[in-house]
């Protein structure tokens, strides 16, 4: 069984209220609230396990956090780190239209970047692939998801943005950033696919193991030594996008490990990410549409 370890540099109880429509500056009726454990690598290791897979999730959090974790049915690794962990809410209209408020990470104790790469080290030595997700809250270095990549031994995945992204790009890992995330990076706009796979050469040939760019409900642009792909879904899908990013990385680390030919990675990739769209929290995924879609993707090969 492929293992898989996250990391969650800032973990969050993540809340998700259903309403009729979110309409500024009026009282709004709440039809259902969820909550759970989340952050990214904590959504990515949730999703492997869906797809079948072995994985363990490590977090700095605070200890009071341990319980919404271990609901979760996998293996954590909490590093004790936070007075108290962040929330994040998504508010999800009856059409699907998803407003996200998302309150900032508590700071770090000192000490904590140590502590996860220690906790990394000794995970990824049993393991096949490393995945590296989110933001950084206030304390911990931008150039902490660089060094994880770099501990060795396994593939990695990074899939951070800002100055984190920055500091990544000759860490040998493969990016995994949306198209505003790498419009960032880039200081321009990156508008097409094409526009998509120019950057993301130029991030190939300045060290990193290849770049698989998410553009929503458009799908991925992946650039790779092997050859640039554009993967498109075969149908526009309605729902929750929360989440939808870290299902595709859980789909792609478990390829990664299985060594699948690229396009193959790709559809499944694209589909996982759809069918995450049609559950009502991020961390899940409809495992019937996924099946049906993974078989309509396109893929196409780009010059």
């Amino acid at each position: 069984m492929i293992r898989v370890v996250t990391v969650t540099l800032n973990p969050a109880l993540d809340i998700t209220y259903e309403v009729p429509a979110l309409v500024p500056g009026e009282s709004v009726r709440v039809g259902a609230v969820r909550s759970r454990a989340g952050g990214k690598g904590v959504n990515v290791s949730s999703v492997v396990r869906a797809l079948g897979g072995d994985t363990v999730a490590v977090a700095p959090a605070a200890e009071s956090f341990r319980v919404h974790l271990d609901a979760l049915g996998f293996p954590i690794r909490l590093i004790p780190a936070f007075a108290a962990v962040r929330r994040t809410i998504a508010v999800v209209g009856a059409d699907g239209t998803t407003t996200i408020l998302l309150e900032p990470g508590h700071p770090a104790a000192p000490g904590t970047a140590e502590a996860v790469l220690d906790a990394v080290a000794r995970e990824v030595a049993t393991a096949d692939v490393l995945v590296v997700s989110g933001s950084l809250p206030p304390g911990l270095p931008a150039d902490l998801p660089a060094q994880l990549a770099k501990l060795g031994g396994v593939p990695a995945i990074l899939d951070v943005s800002g100055e984190a992204l920055r500091q990544a790009t000759g860490a040998g890992a493969v990016l995994m950033p949306n198209r505003d995330e790498l419009t960032e990076l880039a200081g321009a706009p990156v508008a097409s696919a094409r526009d998509v796979a120019g950057w993301g050469r130029r991030l190939l040939d300045g060290g990193a193991a290849a770049v698989v760019v998410t553009l929503g409900s458009s799908g991925v642009v992946a650039v790779t030594p092997d050859g640039t792909w554009a993967a498109r879904p075969a149908e526009t899908v309605d729902g929750n996008p929360t989440g939808a990013g870290d299902a595709a990385a859980a789909a792609l680390a478990l390829h990664l490990a299985a060594r699948t030919p690229w396009p193959a990675a790709l559809a499944d990739v694209v589909a996982t990410a759809a069918a995450c769209v049609l559950r009502p929290v991020a961390g899940e995924i409809d495992l019937t549409a996924r099946a049906r879609w993974r078989e309509q993707i396109t893929v196409e090969e780009l010059s």
